[in-house]
Order: C-alpha cells, then structure tokens, then sequence
C-alpha cells in the first residue's frame, strides 16, 4: 500500500480496517458508525500495494480499504447508559 498516504491517515488518527465493496462495505460502514467510529473510505487502486494490485484492476472494481477512527462522542443508545443512572 501506498506508505505515505497510510502514514498520513494513521497521523490524522486513523486505523486501517480492511478491503471490501458493495453490500459488505455498506454493512462494514454501518456496524463501525453504530459502534461510535468515524469512517473513511480510499479505493485500493490509490494505496498500490507497493506496486501490486493486480486483484483489483478490473475496471468496475469498486473495492475499497475502510479506515476508522473514534468520534469521541457518547453513543446515543439505551444499550449504552450508564449503570449509575
């Protein structure tokens, strides 16, 4: 993968997570965003692989890598309360 962009997001706090495209990103994405994280999406053909991505080059590849980091906010959700309260 591409080091400079991986090392700028990992700076920025991100966490590298894993490659996935269509109904399975959509549900990725949801899980990491019920679970309080902030999401980002790169196409794997902009990280490189060092030089190898043969796997993805299909051109309607739609395959991504999936970054998140913490949002820092507090759930909204009963699941979550305080056992205080």
């Amino acid at each position: 993968m591409s080091t400079e962009l991986i090392e700028k997001l990992k700076a920025e706090g991100w966490t590298q997570q894993f490659t996935a495209s269509g109904v399975r990103l959509e549900e990725a994405i949801d899980n990491y965003r019920t679970l309080g994280f902030e999401t980002k999406t790169v196409p794997v053909q902009q990280l490189g692989c060092d030089g190898c991505t043969i796997c993805f080059e299909d051109a309607n590849d739609s395959s991504v890598m999936i970054f998140t980091r913490p949002t820092g906010k507090p759930l909204d959700d009963d699941l979550y309360e305080s056992v205080d309260e």
